[in-house]
């Protein structure tokens, strides 16, 4: 019996160290986490609009919209454009997605659109969306989107 107490003890310790390990962020970009940047580092002062990619990691059409997301964030990195993702793989991870829309300002977006697997962009002065880019553009046709509001 005192074996299984043990055994059982250990198994939850290792377990919350997973869980906690294994948590996603809310993400200014796919490289920094939001719980690391205030919002000026989200958002730049530089920036006239933001991409929001709504995110799940078991969504197929976000891993098809990876590619073109990259080629993107390679071409506006110097442009205006800041890149956001919010995250709704798990509930930790959403959590975080709410705690960062409200830093930075974005939970008009977040509360506004259902489901994964698209960018939304948002002008920053005006508060307002300014459109949708989906996963069956090409990166040619998404590109003349933002182009359009710079």
């Amino acid at each position: 019996m005192k074996e299984m107490k043990n055994l059982v003890s250990i198994l939850t310790i290792v377990m919350v160290f997973m869980f906690t390990s294994y948590t996603v962020n809310a993400q200014c970009d796919e490289n920094t986490s939001a719980k690391k940047h205030s919002k000026s580092e989200c958002t730049t002062a530089s920036a006239k609009v933001a991409a929001i990619k709504f995110h799940a990691d078991y969504c197929g059409a976000c891993k098809k919209l990876e590619p073109k997301i990259s080629e993107l964030k390679k071409e506006y990195k110097d442009k205006g454009v800041a890149f956001v993702v919010f995250d709704f793989t798990d509930d930790a991870s959403k959590q975080k997605t709410q705690e960062m829309a409200k830093a930075e300002g974005l939970e008009t977006v977040l509360n506004s659109y259902k489901g994964t697997g698209f960018i939304v962009l948002y002008d920053l002065e005006s508060k307002k969306v300014i459109g949708k880019l989906k996963n069956s553009q090409n990166v040619d046709e998404m590109e003349a989107k933002i182009n359009a509001f710079l």
